[in-house]
């Protein structure tokens, strides 16, 4: 039961994957809620501008991972095969026994079955952010697989972050009644429709005139980084004489290959590599005329929401993006859709905006009017919030 005039007490525990970007809706409740989140020493993005306090605990895999990344990858594998206990984190049960809600991710994860330990235990309640969404994930090794089911049965509330993520659930067996659909949110008042920054023009050599095509994306083959520069080739020819720009924003193992196949096929005039901190990242949209996203499949992945389609549409950057995965619940008539792994549907698709202002306009309302309705972390901020209040009641 809720006391009232005491804050909720919500431990946050996100394995490696703890972000700036799921945190910007937390960091709307800090003055609500009695927020923690926890730390290891693994956490693949960076912390030091999330807003909500951190406490750091010790995991299992943080030794081996951070001798040698293969050696991290062997044992966090070894650790799924025998017992599970992968993303172990020491010290977990006796931080929760003192939080009304334990609040972990994905269903599959350690974490989340040792948060389950702490409900039988302490009665804290237990609420699961699921992303995932290819049904029966991560059931290749009997131990996980077990804990996975003991949570599926266990948690008293699932946050699946798109319809598809809460079918996934639903096939799995989880109770249709603790599924809630809550996508995650993102400033809509930084992430918004602005002219093109001088500034950053400047800095990056770009003449007013050039029309910019930008993708934002770790660079690796599953991104489609390789179909967007194929696309943004044909695009050259079949228009030239025109200021066509590409800016590839982000990092990763494909970048050296797509730097030199870029020198190679002659584009290198006309495609930037650039890396930008987040706080920066509004000002890269409102300089792009359209957004690239050709996420395609590969074993084991599906695209899961895709932040940046958010960021876009909040921002009334015009999308060309992909049919896969989660993609087009996310962005729904707000953007073009090319089939994945489709170069020459791409850069149809790149063609048609450039020529059709009114085609970019529609799309750039469409996509705003939507992050304003479904991502704004103002409103998801209140969904969360009300969920919490209605599972302690």
């Amino acid at each position: 039961m809720i006391n009232h005039g005491t804050k909720i007490k919500v431990g946050l525990i996100r394995g490696a994957y703890l972000s700036q970007f799921e945190m910007q809706t937390y960091e709307r409740l800090s003055e609500r809620l009695d927020l923690e989140a926890y730390q290891i020493h693994i956490n693949r993005f960076p912390t030091n501008i999330i807003r909500v306090p951190i406490k750091r605990l010790r995991c299992i895999d943080d030794p081996f991972a951070m001798i040698s990344a293969k050696l991290g990858f062997y044992f966090d594998l070894f650790l799924q095969a025998t017992c599970g206990l992968d993303y172990y984190h020491f010290g977990l049960g006796k931080v929760l026994s003192q939080r009304d809600i334990a609040h972990t991710m994905e269903t599959f994860n350690a974490f989340s079955y040792q948060a389950l330990c702490a409900k039988r235990r302490y009665g804290t309640k237990l609420v699961v952010t699921v992303w995932e969404n290819r049904p029966y994930a991560a059931e290749r090794f009997a131990a996980k697989r077990r804990m996975k089911y003991a949570v599926l049965n266990g948690a008293d509330l699932f946050l699946a972050m798109t319809p598809r993520a809460a079918n996934c659930l639903e096939l799995e067996g989880a109770d249709p009644k603790k599924i809630l659909v809550l996508p995650p949110g993102i400033d809509t008042e930084r992430f918004k429709p602005h002219s093109k920054p001088a500034d950053l023009q400047k800095r990056l050599n770009l003449h007013p005139d050039d029309f910019v095509f930008l993708s934002v994306a770790a660079l690796r083959w599953e991104k489609g980084v390789y179909d967007i520069l194929h696309a943004f080739k044909r695009l050259t020819l079949d228009l030239p004489g025109h200021r066509l720009k590409l800016i590839f924003s982000g990092s990763g193992p494909e970048e050296k290959r797509l730097r030199e196949l870029t020198e190679r096929i002659a584009l290198s005039s006309r495609v930037l590599f650039v890396r930008f901190p987040y706080e920066e990242m509004h000002n890269l949209y409102n300089l792009a005329n359209v957004f690239l996203m050709a996420s395609t499949a590969r074993p084991g992945w599906l695209e899961q929401f895709g932040y940046v389609l958010a960021e876009a549409m909040a921002s009334g950057t015009p999308i060309i993006t992909t049919i896969h995965g989660s993609i087009p619940e996310v962005v729904g008539e707000a953007a073009l859709l090319a089939p994945p792994s489709d170069f020459l549907g791409l850069a149809g698709a790149m063609k048609k905006l450039f020529e059709d202002p009114r085609e970019r306009e529609r799309l750039s309302r469409l996509g705003r009017l939507r992050a304003e309705t479904e991502y704004d972390s103002r409103k998801q901020a209140e969904r969360l919030f009300g969920a919490y209040e209605s599972l302690l009641r």
